[in-house]
């Protein structure tokens, strides 16, 4: 029961922080902002992390294994890709990254300031392995049939750059129209 509490007042002070880095930054984001955000004590927060700057490599940091995960899932479907799959597997992204304003936000100003943040080369290294990822999805859609040709490479800058700026250029929740209207977009840089 001690451990669940413990989990859950972590999470608490991790969820402040990313709506707090997101919406202020890094430097207008205090310590004190982010302890009466999270409904706990100005110490509390350093029981969880050593200072600020843990708390806001853990915000830029720790959501990258849900998405290495959610990659990984999909990536286990590559062999049987077919073009509905291909499709849901778009919808999917579209979904998860509208989910994510407060994370993409965090990560937009840490690459609008690649100097400041160590936590860029992570970033960086995540792009990789998406747009590898993605590569891979082209490559293995054009060996069966189902996509196009066309470069993979292309395709996967092209892919991450739209989903990073979809949920970037909307301030409020995606409504199921706009929804459409991106999948519909996104599956078109895939030559659908």
């Amino acid at each position: 029961m001690a451990k669940l509490k413990s989990n859950q007042k972590r999470e608490q002070i991790f969820h402040a922080g990313l709506k707090l880095f997101a919406e202020n930054g890094y430097s207008k984001t205090t310590i004190n902002d982010i302890a009466r955000e999270a409904g706990v004590s100005f110490g509390t927060v350093f029981t969880y992390y050593e200072n600020k700057a843990a708390l806001f490599r853990a915000c830029v940091t720790e959501p990258l294994d849900e998405f290495r995960q959610y990659m990984l899932t999909a990536n286990e479907e590559l062999e049987s890709i077919t073009l509905q799959k291909l499709k849901n597997l778009v919808g999917q992204h579209i979904d998860f990254f509208m989910e994510k304003e407060h994370y993409l936000r965090v990560i937009q100003y840490v690459i609008g300031q690649p100097y400041r943040f160590d936590e860029m080369e992570v970033l960086d290294e995540f792009a990789d392995e998406f747009r590898s990822f993605i590569q891979h999805i082209v490559k293995t859609g054009m060996d069966k049939g189902i996509l196009p040709a066309s470069s993979p490479e292309e395709v996967s800058y092209g892919y991450l750059a739209f989903l990073m700026g979809m949920r970037l250029s909307f301030t409020d929740q995606a409504r199921a129209h706009q929804t459409n209207a991106f999948k519909n977009q996104a599956l078109r840089l895939f030559g659908l």
